[in-house]
């Protein structure tokens, strides 16, 4: 796999590539990770004793008052999409944060000349049908809730009040079959931990680009996937276990739209089924001199 860098220079040209890899695939399996300048808001008590409600309402309050970095797709090959959104000088940050990406490398100034804003890319999302369209698509995160928040928020601006609506919205835009490794994970004996620690104990290498930037992370991701399917879940994703070990081990289906600490047994229809593509003011694809907000 290569590890495809998008600005505003070769934007249009891995559109065009994108759209053509997913013609060729049926039903493709799309992992996500996305980069964005820490968390300004904190729970008032522990973390392992809120709520999913209490849990969603957080990343909520932090996604709508940040603004995302970086996003990272998997598909055949990894695109990494640099944002213009964010300025570390202007808009709301978690110090702590900019430093670790800093010294993985990240350099906002280049982004802010170079990047894209980040409404191209949910218009692109549209476009090539990766959000809204039906598409038999599989989705893959690690601990996936801001993941997916600031991919909705690029479109709707803010995410919805409830978590129920959230949820009931993300299977409207992504399909039902949305997986969090740090999910599966717990039908994984002996996994633990983030992504670096998961990656070493299962012997999975990052062959591309470093950590904290949304394209390795998201083949990381991938590679990790894969490979937890082979060791645990034995290269099954049926409803049916036909043994009482494969029962044991636990089938991936039971893992389908639960994101990691936003767990809920309350089951709501989609807020949309079918989704319009976003309406981008001034968009046209000719790419702009400047970004500015």
């Amino acid at each position: 796999m290569f590890l495809r860098r998008v600005t505003r220079r070769n934007f249009l040209r891995e559109l065009h590539l994108i759209s053509s890899v997913l013609r060729r695939l049926v039903s493709p399996v799309i992992f996500l990770d996305t980069e964005f300048p820490g968390t300004i808001h904190r729970p008032t008590k522990h973390h392992a004793a809120l709520s999913p409600a209490e849990r969603y309402a957080l990343i909520r309050a932090n996604v709508d008052d940040l603004r995302p970095i970086q996003v990272g797709l998997t598909l055949s090959d990894t695109w990494e999409f640099d944002l213009c959104d964010f300025d570390p000088r202007r808009h709301p940050h978690a110090p702590e944060s900019i430093a670790l990406l800093e010294s993985s490398g990240m350099d906002f100034d280049r982004l802010r000349r170079e990047g894209v804003p980040s409404t191209w890319l949910a218009r692109l999302l549209f476009d090539v049908g990766l959000i809204g369209s039906g598409l038999s698509a599989t989705w893959v995160a690690f601990q996936g809730g801001y993941d997916f928040g600031f991919l909705m928020k690029m479109v709707t601006r803010s995410l919805p009040a409830t978590l129920a609506d959230f949820l009931g919205l993300a299977r409207g835009w992504f399909g039902s079959k949305i997986y969090d490794v740090k999910c599966l994970m717990r039908g994984c004996h002996g996994l633990y931990g983030g992504l670096e620690r998961v990656a070493a104990q299962l012997g999975v290498e990052r062959t591309a680009g470093k950590n904290h930037q949304a394209g390795s992370d998201s083949l990381l991701t991938c590679k990790i996937f894969f490979r937890m399917k082979e060791i645990y879940f034995h290269g099954r994703d049926d409803k049916a276990a036909t043994s009482d070990q494969d029962k044991a081990a636990g089938d991936l289906v039971s893992y389908e739209g639960v994101l990691a600490g936003l767990e809920t047994d309350v089951c709501s229809p989609p807020l949309i089924q079918f989704v319009h593509r976003p309406v981008v003011p001034g968009f046209s694809y000719v790419l702009p001199h400047i970004c500015s907000f």
